[in-house]
């Protein structure tokens, strides 16, 4: 464990690096760290960037440096302001400045609600999409979220009081000071776990029956009080959904309309008609009360499946003010312990969401094509830059905060070969992955979605549409397009990504205005690779690779196209006056790709004929299939020498499960000698699969 100085000078450092990496000041390259690590966390959600002060009316000081887009789901929005000290000793966060930087955020939120800020921002600054969202939402907008993030420790004094509201909308502040950092960072946890204790909420417990037990978890069949469903949604909001796969569709969807029709007519028969909920939880408290079972404290509870059920039920009660008394909802809910819950609960979403065709990478950090660029990125080196003495690597970080997490408690010596083998700015996240991957198809309005949106539509990709193949077949099947040689396109996109982000920076106070860099860069990077296309040529992504960089008429040629891109970003067409809204559009992609670029003509040394981009491609195919082949032999070769299949042979399970010839395949792999007369792929996958399937009906090595 660190101490708070330590942990104060390994923030300093990452914030300065990011600052110059970035091009930020200090105070937004801070907000942007944090909000980056909390950025999955349902109570944070989609972070906008932005820097505002200004005057409002009797001279309230207005500020902000970014919010999270509105959460259809439970209403809510966020609004970020950062204070942020350079100094080497720990500060106090005193209670005084955090009621000042709340009410800054304050003073926004009741400007843009009842005095019109809007009309007193440049359309070209984010800060009037928020202003709009405000004033225009103010009927959808059930809870305002403030968070203030210091690297000061929060003085012990400050006793938080219940915000009540502003511009007749509820808030509640979030505080992230230097030790509620510190906690975060490290741990790996993904988020903070929601504690609940029943009798809050003015309810004895939820009835429930054991339905089922193993050594790895218990489920429970529960019925569950619909209003007492509502006030945990109205308080926890998306907290509450984090397991889930699907994003709540919104009233106008027809299995949410059936609900609110169903609770306004027939109260009484919602159990009957409705298929309920699904959860799990880390812990349950049940307790026998008069001869009943009932469930009275709840420990990270998650709604896997049955999110629009429960946000359909909070919305009929607010929205539509119907009353759910009466209104009760059947619950799955399986507690399954924090040690197994990486794996558990994705299967458990998984296999629970059968209503819609879910992409199994949205329950993403565990797919196999995250696994297999993270085990890329560790070996291979980037190619040796002349005069260099370490070869460095980038690193892809599959789950938030791996990267830090894997810093934080190394030696000073240690510390600094890691920084060399892996660079700060040569680090890829799994969002980053899904913004660069959606540039190079020529996506930029799905990269201007936000992170999570363009994410989900990136995982599409790996999801099967064939209802006979299934998803681990159908994975099989695509694993040899995404080896070594899409890894390092990807790292090309990412450095063209970089550099085209500087060059934007560097235009500040000449052509660039100063806001929207992120939709810029994916614009014009996609403008810049369909233009090339355009002339029945592919840009060169394998140089890039190669250089780790481009040259001065590629910065200048992406720099004209960044110029016109800014300009196309920023004059929308009639009517639509919210730029970032804009960017979102196809039309707007449909408008920028018709531009003349003729800069494109100048840069034939980054290009490659269409030929010689297919043959590459093939090659990148093959050795794939190559690396597929071995990685999956050497798999089974491990449990082979570990004893796996021998253990498995003398589960009693296994000759009800397994075919004759499935467990002659296993008696071979049981054995090195077995094992080498194993010579066909074919049956490697089908060890997998046997594994698989045996420890889905509890099998245990060991």
């Amino acid at each position: 464990m660190m101490d708070d100085r330590t942990f104060l000078e390994e923030i300093r450092q990452i914030v300065i690096r990011r600052a110059a990496v970035m091009r930020l000041v200090d105070t937004m390259a801070f907000v942007s760290e944090v909000a980056e690590r909390l950025e999955e966390d349902p109570v944070f959600g989609q972070f906008v960037p932005l820097e505002f002060s200004g005057t409002g009316s009797r001279n309230r000081q207005l500020r902000v440096h970014g919010f999270t887009e509105l959460d259809d789901s439970d209403g809510t929005i966020g609004l970020v302001i950062g204070k942020w000290s350079d100094s080497e000793e720990p500060e106090t966060l005193t209670t005084t400045v955090v009621n000042q930087l709340s009410g800054w955020l304050e003073s926004f939120v009741l400007e843009s609600v009842e005095s019109r800020l809007n009309e007193r921002i440049a359309e070209a600054n984010p800060a009037y999409e928020l202003a709009c969202q405000l004033q225009d939402m103010g009927t959808r907008i059930n809870r305002i979220r403030l968070h203030i993030f210091s690297n000061q420790p929060l003085t012990q004094r400050f006793k938080e009081e219940q915000c009540g509201k502003v511009a007749g909308i509820p808030i509640e502040r979030h505080i992230w000071d230097l030790q509620r950092l510190k906690a975060m960072y490290e741990s790996s946890r993904e988020r903070e776990a929601v504690e609940i204790t029943l009798s809050d909420f003015g309810c004895d417990g939820i009835p429930c029956i054991e339905a089922a037990r193993t050594d790895r978890l218990r489920s429970y069949l529960c019925v569950m009080d619909a209003m007492l469903l509502a006030d945990l949604f109205e308080r926890y909001g998306s907290r509450l959904l984090e397991g889930n796969v699907r994003s709540f569709l919104g009233m106008k969807g027809g299995v949410n309309k059936g609900i609110r029709a169903t609770i306004q007519d027939s109260p009484s028969l919602f159990f009957a008609y409705n298929n309920g909920i699904a959860a799990t939880a880390a812990n349950l408290t049940v307790e026998n009360v008069d001869g009943r079972h009932l469930m009275t404290g709840l420990v990270d509870f998650q709604i896997v499946n049955g999110g629009q059920t429960t946000a359909s039920i909070l919305n009929a009660r607010k929205k539509d003010r119907l009353s759910l008394s009466g209104v009760t909802v059947q619950m799955k809910l399986t507690e399954v312990s924090r040690d197994d819950a990486h794996d558990l609960i994705p299967k458990i979403a998984q296999f629970a969401n059968t209503q819609n065709k879910v992409a199994v990478a949205d329950f993403f950090a565990n797919h196999p094509f995250h696994i297999k660029i993270e085990e890329i990125s560790r070996r291979l080196q980037v190619p040796a830059k002349a005069g260099a003495r370490v070869q460095s690597k980038w690193f892809y970080e599959r789950s938030r905060g791996q990267f830090q997490n894997e810093r934080l408690y190394l030696t000073k010596a240690k510390k600094d070969a890691f920084d060399l083998e892996y660079p700060t700015e040569q680090l890829i996240n799994k969002t980053d992955l899904a913004k660069y991957d959606s540039t190079w198809r020529e996506k930029p309005h799905w990269v201007s979605l936000g992170a999570q949106k363009n994410f989900t539509k990136f995982a599409d990709q790996f999801s099967s549409k064939n209802p006979d193949l299934s998803e681990s077949e159908f994975w099989n099947t695509i694993s040899p397009n995404y080896g070594e040689s899409y890894y390092q396109q990807i790292v090309a996109v990412a450095i063209l990504w970089k550099r085209t982000e500087t060059i934007v920076s560097i235009g500040r106070g000449d052509w660039y205005e100063g806001d929207y860099r992120p939709q810029i860069v994916a614009y014009s990077l996609s403008l810049l690779f369909h233009s090339l296309r355009r002339s029945g040529n592919e840009f060169d992504l394998a140089q890039v690779w190669a250089k780790q960089g481009i040259d001065g008429t590629l910065e200048n040629c992406i720099r004209n196209l960044a110029m016109a891109v800014q300009k196309a970003i920023l004059t929308p067409p009639q009517g639509m006056t919210n730029v970032g809204e804009w960017s979102k559009k196809e039309a707007c992609w449909e408008r920028i790709r018709q531009l003349s670029v003729p800069c494109t003509q100048q840069i034939g040394q980054w290009t490659v004929s269409k030929d010689e981009f297919k043959k590459a491609k093939a090659d990148g195919k093959k050795l794939g299939m190559q690396d597929d082949g071995i990685g999956i032999q050497k798999t089974v070769l491990d449990l082979t020498s570990g004893g796996y299949w021998t253990a498995l042979l003398k589960w009693p399970k296994t000759t009800d499960l397994l075919l004759p010839a499935e467990r002659n395949l296993v008696i071979k792999a049981s054995t090195i000698q077995g094992f080498m007369k194993i010579n066909i792929e074919k049956d490697w996958r089908k060890l997998l699969e046997i594994k698989q399937l045996c420890e889905e009906e509890g099998f245990r090595a060991g």
